[in-house]
């Protein structure tokens, strides 16, 4: 059924496969009095049920295996799945973090798991996950995030605002962010006020407007760098930098003890006309604005957003990932995405690295999305765009359709881009 391989930051460690199986009726579970203690026969959401109020104990590796057997209707079921192939259905060596201080374990699949692969590569129990807005967060000794206090519908924990960079070469910013006095005070502050550079990675209003302020704060006036906005942007959207960046420049600071770091740019339209995305050759870290977020999918808003240049955009990133071996993406919302590659001490990864396996993810999820909406535009050839979404967004809450109206749009125009209807 299942393969778990304890985490790294236990002193002893275990490699346990979870079996299946039918048993006879009547029989009696008895325990060995060493590993199990008064076995039960129990339909997994009941224990799930028991142990939500605190009378029945289970451990991390069983509460997640019993939270993915109770989506199976019967036995039968089970075991139909687990005799497609010779594999377990799942293979997991969790992460472990803290969460307000206390410990928080997470498997491959999510959301904080990418972060503590990157943050604590060996297992330490040392990063805080609760998002705060008051300080900065080390990623790397050279990468540092501070989130915006913005957090909301459609910035999840909020815009985060990312430095390159050391006190030797200074620091390239990533996003300042809202125009906030006090989120762009200690982004500031936290590059010692050493800025060489402001990156706008587009013009959305959650992006951009901070980067006058933080120029202002510095003594040599970084230039603001990035794309103008182009005339399908709305009206809240428009922003012109000082330089306009071009798609495959580098941009580099000269750093302590001989050390560079170089940010490649990448023009990656799609979510905005203007979007582009950040890689740190030296580290193998994708920095991805609003193209890839960690826990959501990202609004593809026409004119300015188009499908079709999102989804090139996305197989452009992904061979740029191969080519620099990029294990990790760092979006504007949410935690760190990706994992370190495949390893015998990291054998649930990707064989192939993390981000990659993240952006595959992703482009699976718009086409599996897109033909759902195909099926809702054949199933009412006359229907509007609140017909459509009912069917092609069943499985989002009723809230927001609004917004994924919008995205809706985006792959209809593909749809008949394509020719697939002509309505």
């Amino acid at each position: 059924l299942a393969h778990w391989i304890t985490d790294r930051d236990l002193p002893r460690r275990f490699d346990v496969p979870f079996l299946v199986a039918r048993m006879p009726a009547g029989q009696q579970p008895v325990a060995d009095e060493a590993e199990q203690f008064e076995p039960v026969w129990v339909r997994p959401a009941d224990a799930l049920a028991r142990h939500d109020a605190g009378d029945f104990f289970i451990i991390f590796p069983t509460i997640r295996t019993l939270e993915r057997l109770q989506a199976y209707p019967s036995v039968q079921a089970v075991l139909n799945a687990c005799a497609v192939n010779d594999e377990p259905l799942f293979t997991s060596c969790p992460r472990a973090g803290l969460m307000n201080g206390h410990e928080s374990r997470h498997m491959e699949h999510e959301p904080p798991f990418g972060e503590l692969a990157l943050v604590s590569p060996d297992g330490q129990i040392v990063h805080e996950l609760a998002w705060q807005t008051q300080r900065p967060v080390p990623l790397l000794k050279n990468v540092q995030r501070l989130t915006a206090p913005n957090p909301g519908f459609m910035t999840g924990p909020g815009t985060n605002s990312y430095l390159v960079g050391d006190p030797v070469g200074g620091h390239i910013a990533i996003d300042p962010g809202p125009d906030i006095p006090e989120h762009i005070d200690r982004l500031w502050r936290a590059a010692g006020g050493d800025i060489r550079a402001i990156v706008c990675t587009h013009s959305h209003p959650d992006h951009s407007p901070g980067a006058a302020r933080l120029q202002a704060l510095c003594a040599e006036k970084p230039p603001i760098l990035g794309l103008p906005s182009a005339p399908t942007s709305r009206e809240n959207s428009r922003f012109t930098p000082e330089r306009a960046l071009a798609d495959g420049e580098r941009l580099v600071l000269q750093g302590q003890d001989g050390a560079t770091h170089t940010l490649q740019v990448v023009h990656t339209p799609g979510h905005a006309a203007n979007h582009l995305c950040l890689l740190l050759e030296e580290d193998g870290l994708l920095f991805s604005g609003d193209h890839i977020l960690n826990g959501s999918t990202t609004v593809i808003d026409p004119p300015d957003g188009h499908m079709g240049a999102y989804l090139e955009s996305l197989d452009k990133l992904d061979r740029l990932c191969e080519l620099h071996g990029v294990d990790f993406i760092l979006p504007a919302h949410g935690y760190v995405l990706g994992d370190l590659k495949q390893t015998p001490d990291n054998p649930s990864a990707p064989g192939h690295g993390g981000a990659r396996a993240a952006i595959a993810h992703l482009k699976a999820h718009r086409l599996a999305r897109e033909a759902k909406v195909a099926r809702a535009m054949q199933s009412q050839p006359q229907g509007t765009m609140d017909d459509w979404v009912k069917i092609a967004y069943d499985d989002v809450p009723e809230r927001l359709w609004p917004v994924a109206k919008r995205s809706l749009l985006a792959h209809v125009e593909r749809i008949q881009s394509l020719g697939g209807f002509n309505l």
